[in-house]
């Protein structure tokens, strides 16, 4: 049987190595986790693309939800995307091309705040 107040109690915080480098803390994070400074960046990323597609026609920003499977869209080609609103594959491209470059410029500004992640 072992008598708990024999042991000393270690903080999360405490070093574990000589040197002063590893915490208790850093080897009991969960890999899986989202970090909270990710979630809120993905949040704001989201409402920053919300608002500058608010910019674009509708038309645009089905294209766009549709080619890239945004918002709960599915992707779709741009031929299958044509067939759905009745234009060529080329026409199709070619509105997702100005729409990008409508983006593109829309987030110009916050392109220095904008950061990407390899998660």
């Amino acid at each position: 049987m072992l008598i708990p107040w024999l042991f000393k109690e270690t903080s999360i915080d405490d070093y574990l190595d000589q040197d002063g480098e590893t915490r208790l803390s850093a080897l009991m994070e969960d890999p899986r986790s989202v970090q909270p400074e990710n979630h809120v960046h993905a949040r704001e990323l989201v409402r920053l693309a919300r608002s500058a597609m608010a910019d674009l026609t509708e038309r645009e920003r089905m294209i766009l939800y549709r080619r890239f499977g945004l918002f709960g869209n599915d992707e779709m080609t741009l031929e299958q995307i044509g067939r759905l609103i009745g234009l060529s594959r080329e026409r199709v491209r070619q509105l997702e091309k100005e729409a990008r470059t409508k983006l593109r410029e829309r987030l110009r500004p916050f392109a220095r705040d904008l950061r990407f992640t390899d998660h």
